[in-house]
């Protein structure tokens, strides 16, 4: 029984060493570490300026902003679409930005009629005529969103070859699969 038991113990001890070992060599290696190895004359040598090293690379140039001031999560992704011309890729561009204008507004009001919804939910005295209301016309909006990305989605395709178009019709509609 004791033997047993010390069998156990040392399958459990074998087992906790290897997952330890394991987690050990999984973990990144702290780049602090490398430069402890080094002697102090080394290390005074590699200074920047001083004779013998080579200059510092030069900083990265700044990023080129997009043409418009819209944050990059309201700018149209790419279509990556084969062989498509400047002239289509200016008519898309324009077709975007168009869209991105008429959904600015409608995408305020939704977040002013949740915000509104909130204070109705959230009140002492609640209201389910004006609840029932306000969600009506948050339905509304939303319906109105939907309708002009497929209204947006329709004149993209337009403006595609037949080729292109078999493409931009196997990717997934983003409007059909939106969060709520």
């Amino acid at each position: 029984m004791k033997t047993n038991r010390m069998i156990v113990k040392g399958i459990v001890i074998t087992c906790l060493l290897s997952m330890l070992t394991t987690t050990l060599f999984a973990q990144k290696p702290n780049k602090s570490n490398h430069l402890q190895g080094a002697n102090q004359e080394q290390t005074t040598l590699l200074l920047p300026g001083a004779p013998g090293t080579p200059p510092p690379p030069p900083p990265p140039p700044p990023p080129i902003p997009p043409a418009t001031d819209l944050p990059d999560s309201q700018l149209p992704p790419p279509l990556n679409l084969p062989d498509i011309t400047p002239e289509q890729q200016e008519k898309i561009h324009l077709a975007g930005l168009d869209h991105i204008k008429m959904m600015t507004p409608l995408h305020n009001q939704v977040r002013e009629k949740k915000a509104r919804l909130q204070t109705v939910l959230t009140s002492p005295s609640f209201d389910a005529k004006t609840a029932d209301q306000v969600a009506e016309e948050l339905g509304k909006i939303e319906t109105g969103i939907l309708k002009e990305m497929i209204r947006h989605d329709q004149a993209l395709r337009n403006i595609l070859s037949p080729q292109q178009q078999v493409v931009f019709d196997a990717r997934p509609k983003p409007f059909l699969h939106r969060k709520r």
